[in-house]
């Protein structure tokens, strides 16, 4: 194993913490129950078409509780190995996420091997909140000084009992061992505190994007709207670039108005199923408008939640993508 890391370690200042959008990409799946590879490889590139730069993959969309670990990391491999195929264009997250300590150490010792970019967790779903700074420097252990690593905070993924988001003071204790930290809690005073810790910092709550960048430190976020479209990360650019320089008002004004007429299509679904969890409506909403998009395979397990008039409120709001190209037409 390699030595811990001492404080400012190389994993801090890594240029794979890009200032962006991270899609927190679904992981397709056959209807068998299998990991679609030929899915993912349609996804890698179809996001590359698209102008995506990173990939959340395999633990950002609230289903990956569904694949067991050789699933899991099948799914990273594919998206790592696509992503190689087309050159290496996307920088690859792979979440490492288990059942246990030590399960989510394995997964994070193999994604690294297999050539993860930068490997995530989400701490509260296998570890109680006292367990997180050794477990945190294990890890450091295990990736060595240069791999970033990213801490992800979700109360839909904490099964601490009573506790939902991971305490900042815990994660300011142990900050010379990861790199950044993802935060969805929609908790605007917590994701300040979070904001104070010495890491990059992304925020999952998607409207928030221009003042999480513009007022709270972020780089970016990790938004599932990014999955169908490609606004956020143009409009996470610009702010990113201009953050501390004269903005071009018009440009950023545009993106914005463009990404909060997706985000209130993607709420005005949401909110027509209070029912049914996030989680699983924007799974069900990805699936569908990239299975539209030729780009997966529809399943109608995955999308049994959307009714016909979300189906054809989704094709009218432009939310649905052109359809992918097939290689023939590619001239491949």
């Amino acid at each position: 194993m390699a030595e811990t890391s001492p404080p400012a370690a190389s994993h801090k200042s890594s240029d794979k913490l890009i200032k962006d959008n991270l899609v927190p990409v679904i992981t397709p799946k056959l209807p068998n129950g299998d990991v679609d590879l030929q899915g993912i490889a349609n996804l890698v590139e179809f996001h590359h078409g698209l102008g995506t730069r990173a990939l959340f993959s395999v633990g950002g969309l609230g289903r990956f509780h569904e694949l067991n670990d050789a699933q899991r990391i099948l799914a990273a491999e594919a998206f790592i190995n696509s992503n190689k195929k087309l050159g290496s264009p996307l920088l690859i997250f792979t979440g490492a996420t288990s059942e246990s300590a030590d399960s989510t150490l394995a997964n994070i010792k193999q994604m690294t091997e297999l050539g993860a970019d930068v490997v995530f967790f989400a701490p509260l779903f296998f570890l109680r909140p006292d367990d997180i700074p050794d477990f945190v420097r294990k890890a450091r252990d295990e990736l060595g000084s240069e791999m970033p690593m990213l801490l992800y905070n979700n109360p839909d993924f904490s099964r601490q009992d009573g506790v939902q988001n991971i305490d900042p003071d815990i994660l300011r204790g142990c900050s010379d061992y990861y790199s950044a930290i993802k935060d969805s809690s929609c908790d605007s005073d917590l994701y300040e505190k979070f904001s104070t810790i010495d890491c990059a910092l992304y925020t999952g709550n998607e409207p928030t994007l221009v003042e999480a960048v513009k007022k709270r430190r972020s780089r970016g976020s990790v938004g599932g709207i990014g999955n169908v479209s490609g606004t956020a990360a143009k409009l996470a650019r610009e702010l990113a670039a201009n953050v501390d320089e004269e903005e071009d008002e018009l440009k950023v004004a545009e993106l914005t108005a463009k990404f909060d007429q997706e985000v209130a299509t993607l709420k005005k679904v949401l909110e027509a199923h209070p029912d049914i969890a996030a989680g699983d409506m924007m799974s069900a909403i990805y699936h569908y408008c990239l299975g539209e998009a030729g780009v997966v395979q529809h399943r109608a397990d995955l999308i049994k939640y959307l009714t016909e008039k979300d189906k054809e409120f989704l094709k009218s709001s432009g939310f649905v993508p052109e359809p992918m190209k097939t290689e023939d037409e590619r001239g491949g």
